[in-house]
């Protein structure tokens, strides 16, 4: 009768119960290719795991323009704006007009409840606004000068990492019938830039962002400037022919040529206060100003020549004359 072969069965049950911790341990290591490709892949919908920005065109018509404040800096306007993108997000649902005054009188009318699809899988709505704007005006070259009406759009919850805007150039336009009295349309000019706020808007930890940030612009100057030229110089020469006449009228008559001095600068300086009057205050020198400082600088001038001919006068009479004549050339 033969044994069994015990070394055999107990050598199994060593090897079974040794096998048991690592068959319990969870599977770790490298995923082959065939369970990476069934992984899901990051949607394109999906702004946070997106590897490239939306992109979404935007346009604007400018219909009309309406109570430009010179002093306020301010404007109305009647526009069209459209957006055209394709995914996610929705930049009709965040954007935002950044350089608006007095927004609660404004209106915003959409084209349709939600937004229509075009050719290519394309997303597309439009809204009809009407809004007062505020864009600071330079007056450095005043009355020659030339005014930017700006309408600025920037999406309010996704930087340019999620969202960039793109310029609808071809489209975007202005009313041709558009009436600005004392101003002329020049061009028209659509870009996009970037806006980066220099603060965290204090969550601590959060770097500065940047926006993408779409810039509709119309260039006008006044029209006709020959008439805001004439407007401006007529009264400066009239004044300053006058004061001339100084030098033609006998010293003997010093007071006459004194008050025809004094009133000739004081003409100037409430024509000078009236112009002024329709601009807003500025910290600079307009072309206004600098014509207007070398007029009283003439005038000054013609007045001290009268009171140092007048008193050169009764020491001698020929040096007066001489120095009248010499004054005047």
């Amino acid at each position: 009768m033969k044994r069994p072969a015990r070394p055999l069965w107990i050598l199994l049950l060593i090897y079974f119960l040794f096998s048991l911790p690592l068959l319990a341990q969870p599977e770790t290591g490298n995923v082959s290719p065939q369970a990476s490709a069934d992984l899901p892949a990051p949607s394109p919908a999906d702004p946070a795991r997106a590897a490239t920005p939306q992109k979404v065109y935007a346009g604007i018509y400018l219909n009309k323009v309406v109570a430009l404040d010179l002093k306020q800096n301010t404007y109305w306007m009647d526009f069209y704006v459209w957006f055209r993108w394709k995914g996610e997000p929705d930049p009709t649902a965040t954007y935002e007009l950044m350089n608006t005054h007095e927004k609660w009188g404004g209106t915003t009318v959409a084209e349709s409840e939600g937004a229509r699809k075009l050719a290519d899988g394309w997303n597309y709505q439009e809204f009809h606004i009407e809004q007062q704007f505020y864009s600071p005006f330079r007056f450095n070259a005043y009355p020659l000068d030339e005014q930017i009406l700006r309408i600025t759009i920037e999406d309010k919850s996704h930087t340019n990492k999620v969202l960039q805007y793109l310029p609808d150039v071809s489209s975007s336009n202005y009313n041709p019938e558009i009436f600005i009295p004392g101003w002329k349309i020049n061009k028209h000019e659509i870009q996009v830039n970037q806006h980066t706020y220099n603060t965290n808007f204090g969550q601590t930890g959060k770097a500065v962002e940047t926006y993408s940030r779409l810039n509709f612009e119309i260039r006008m100057t006044r029209d006709p400037w020959t008439l805001h030229l004439f407007k401006l110089f007529l009264p400066i020469v009239i004044i300053l022919v006058m004061v001339f006449v100084i030098f033609f009228i006998p010293i003997s008559f010093f007071d006459s040529r004194v008050e025809i001095a004094i009133t000739g600068l004081l003409s100037m300086i409430a024509l000078q206060m009236v112009l002024n009057d329709a601009l807003p205050p500025v910290g600079y020198l307009t072309l206004t100003d600098r014509i207007y400082y070398f007029s009283y600088f003439v005038v000054m001038c013609a007045l001290i020549e009268t009171v140092w001919v007048y008193f050169s006068f009764k020491r001698d009479e020929y040096l007066a004359r001489r120095i009248d004549r010499i004054s005047f050339r």
